[in-house]
């Protein structure tokens, strides 16, 4: 790896890998049922590990990824965004000022600065910022991007199920394809030269996460698959998770890749720090450990 880790503000963290700058933005955060994320697990455990209010509620940050590359400014999932209802503010207890634009701020870019947007999954959390409110309606909020989606996961958010309608708000992504922004891809998609779209399902069935392959090493987004840093324990599956088994299968693939190759993780929901790399023990326990302290 060249370079290290430095703070650009409070939590946004960058990183640089074989020339390509790798930034955790700090888009905010927001309040989610503790049972919802951490599934089977039982309540005395999880919450030895992450506390939760008096709802039940567990803090997560939402920590959309801007990769600089080549002179591309490509962003990863892009968290709530400013758009919002009374109820939105209700069940997450987000900041709608505190959001994807205001991060990339900090960074000294704006919307129009980024090139190409990836959407891992179109659940609220990661796309509901795809979107802004124009004077003619609901518009893109990223004027000069190219939106990659993958083609499953568009197909199911146009028609979810009855366990998946909630998850999935139309206006937040229908007018990237209106606006003829729309790119739907397949299982692998290269969006730049070692920048990559990979289907693992799991979350959702078109779920993805994003590669970045340089010669000095491999950083992976792994999106919601492994949303926190717990979540790198093999049976902690959330609640929310479409298809539990695939999660697992997926978790151990990549888990594994992650050590043998000595990856750069980057996750997207852990309040405590969302880049490090996976260790693991005697006892084939995998842990996540902050890239500060790796």
């Amino acid at each position: 790896m060249s370079g290290g880790a430095t703070g650009v503000s409070m939590t946004d963290l960058t990183v640089t890998l074989g020339g390509v700058k790798l930034t955790s933005l700090d888009a905010g955060e927001c309040l989610y049922d503790g049972g919802a994320m951490f599934g089977a697990v039982p309540k005395i455990i999880w919450e030895a590990l992450v506390p939760a209010d008096d709802q039940n509620r567990i803090r997560l940050s939402l920590s959309p990824l801007l990769i600089e590359t080549d002179g591309r400014k490509i962003l990863v999932d892009v968290g709530f965004g400013a758009r919002h209802t009374k109820k939105d503010l209700r069940i997450f207890a987000f900041d709608p000022d505190r959001n994807v634009e205001t991060a990339l701020r900090r960074m000294g870019f704006a919307p129009e600065d980024i090139d190409t947007v990836v959407l891992t999954h179109l659940h609220a959390d990661h796309a509901a910022g795809a979107t802004r409110d124009g004077t003619g309606g609901v518009e893109p909020a990223f004027p000069n991007a190219c939106y990659h989606v993958n083609e499953r996961e568009w197909a199911d958010a146009l028609e979810p199920d009855a366990r998946s309608r909630a998850a999935y708000r139309t206006d937040d992504f229908v007018p990237i394809e209106e606006a003829g922004q729309l790119d739907l891809v397949g299982d692998r998609h290269e969006v730049a030269p070692g920048v990559t779209m990979v289907r693992t399902g799991g979350h959702t069935a078109g779920h993805t996460m994003v590669l970045i392959e340089t010669p000095d090493g491999t950083a992976v987004y792994p999106a919601d698959l492994i949303p926190g840093r717990h979540h790198v324990r093999v049976p902690y599956v959330a609640g929310v998770d479409t298809f539990p088994l695939e999660v697992i299968e997926q978790k151990e693939k990549l888990l594994a890749q992650a050590v043998a190759g000595d990856w750069i993780v980057i996750l997207d929901h852990d309040v405590d720090g969302n880049v490090g790399r996976i260790t693991k023990d005697e006892r084939g326990r995998y842990a996540f450990e902050d890239l500060s302290d790796a």
